[in-house]
């Protein structure tokens, strides 16, 4: 009785477990559909302006010589976790991870720079360098969403690969620079730059900050304390409270620079001073990827809209030897930076984003009332019907248009069956915003004689006038 007793109640939870199962399911396929949490749609002046800021981008990048590159959203995971170390907080908490069928583990791309790596040594292009490449790519990070950071992303990057000399640097700060005053991104531009050295600096610091910081271990918050054992530079990045005192007396990275590193800087921030780019040394600028090392930036944009936890609006750095990491035949120097283009949607304001013009909407005159038995469907104004003669004329109107303006529509019935008397088409098109300038009109007199009707919205003027002289009217 005892073991019957207790399979029946281990039978109970299970059918409970089904049924919390089955209405889940049911409760995900009967509400609205929605998209994930993190990752949004961009309608209308949203897209707009996204594209108006990477039309500034790729403007900018191929004025410097710089040619676009797409990569694949999935990648090996060992992609990333060789080459931005499997101690940063990307490859330890935000990447989109998952087994595929023929169980190899991949990962959607959080980052660009890697992929490009990956890229270059999958075309063969390790010998043909240098390489000036710019992509426009969505990333992944599983972050928690807020404003100005989102799990889906986009972001402009450009990578400058094969160039040891440090005018690599000073050329892609200078690209960076321009594109944000293209842009003439509202709010105070503040470019932030720093020296990483080389390996031989890095280890020197790196060991003098675990011996510093391994003094106020107990202080430290619970991320810094993890960041002790795996990457103390990381610590130098920190906006908690605790650690902000303790990290402001920590040695600093100049005291440790190699001769060259020292000199490399100097070039840098000496080619900075004849361009008359404004900069600032920040001694405490640290980048949250291992690959880095020599000249690293950040450009903040102070805004009300961003804030101070989200005012980094491009950042990027040097990143030699990052293919070798990738298991290439070369160790390839190479720099390059990326930009949000969310963050910099956010501050920019919709009026100054230019709206593309309006399509020159073609009405049809009805021609003659629908016949219904229908005695419920009688009104005053009876819906009428176009004839597919008079349809075919409106869409030959509309091609013509296309040839000369940049866009046009045939303005159609919502129902196949009738269609809106001429008053409310005009009532429902000049009732958008943007307004069109002009309004094209057709029926079947007008398909008669060739013929269309153009009416001036501004001037409020209407005139039959030769579908050959449609061109000149328009413009």
């Amino acid at each position: 009785m005892y073991g019957w007793s207790r399979a029946g109640r281990a039978s109970q939870r299970y059918t409970a477990q089904i049924q919390r199962c089955t209405h889940q399911i049911q409760r995900y396929t009967t509400q609205a559909p929605r998209a994930v949490r993190g990752m949004a749609d961009r309608i209308g002046v949203a897209e707009h302006k996204h594209q108006h800021i990477l039309t500034h981008a790729r403007t900018t990048a191929t004025r410097y010589g710089y040619t676009p590159i797409h990569t694949p959203v999935i990648e090996y995971s060992s992609i990333f976790e060789r080459t931005l170390g499997t101690n940063s907080d990307v490859v330890g908490k935000e990447l989109y991870k998952f087994l595929d069928s023929s169980n190899a583990w991949m990962t959607l791309r959080p980052e660009g720079t890697a992929s490009v790596a990956r890229a270059i040594i999958t075309n063969k292009l390790e010998h043909a360098m240098p390489q000036r490449l710019f992509y426009s790519e969505s990333m992944f990070r599983h972050e928690r969403p807020q404003r100005g950071r989102q799990r889906q992303f986009e972001q402009f990057g450009v990578e400058l690969v094969g160039v040891a000399h440090p005018a690599a640097d000073v050329e892609c700060v200078q690209l960076g620079w321009d594109f944000l005053c293209a842009l003439k991104v509202p709010g105070q531009l503040v470019l932030h730059i720093n020296t990483l050295g080389d390996q031989e600096s890095r280890s020197a610091y790196r060991e003098a900050l675990a011996q510093y910081f391994g003094q106020h271990r107990d202080k430290l918050s619970d991320d810094s304390q993890r960041r002790l054992d795996t990457n103390p530079l990381r610590i130098l990045d920190s906006k908690h409270e605790s650690d902000l005192h303790i990290t402001a007396c920590a040695p600093a990275y100049s005291d440790y620079l190699t001769p060259a590193s020292r000199a490399h800087f100097a070039f840098v921030t000496n080619g900075l001073h004849a361009l008359n780019i404004p900069y600032t040394v920040n001694p405490r600028l640290v980048r949250g990827l291992d690959y880095y090392q020599h000249t690293v930036w950040e450009v903040e944009c102070v805004s009300s809209e961003l804030g101070r936890s989200q005012a980094t609006v491009l950042a990027g750095g040097r990143y030699d030897g990052l293919t070798s990491m990738l298991g290439g035949s070369r160790k390839l120097p190479g720099v390059g930076w990326a930009s949000g283009i969310e963050r910099l949607a956010l501050v920019m304001p919709d009026e100054h984003v230019p709206v593309p013009e309006p399509p020159v909407p073609v009405l049809i005159i009805p021609d003659q009332p629908v016949e219904t038995t229908d005695r419920s469907l009688t009104t005053d104004r009876p819906s009428r019907e176009v004839k597919p003669d008079v349809y075919a004329y409106a869409m030959r109107v509309a091609r013509d248009i296309r040839k000369f303006r940049s866009a046009c529509v045939v303005h159609n019935s919502s129902d196949s069956t009738k269609h809106q008397p001429l008053g409310k088409q005009l009532a429902s098109v000049l009732a958008r915003q943007p307004t069109p300038t002009h309004v094209v009109i057709v029926g079947s007199h007008e398909m008669e004689l060739n013929r269309v009707l153009v009416r001036d919205t501004i001037a409020q003027t209407q005139h039959e006038i030769s579908i050959d002289d449609l061109g000149q009217a328009l413009n």
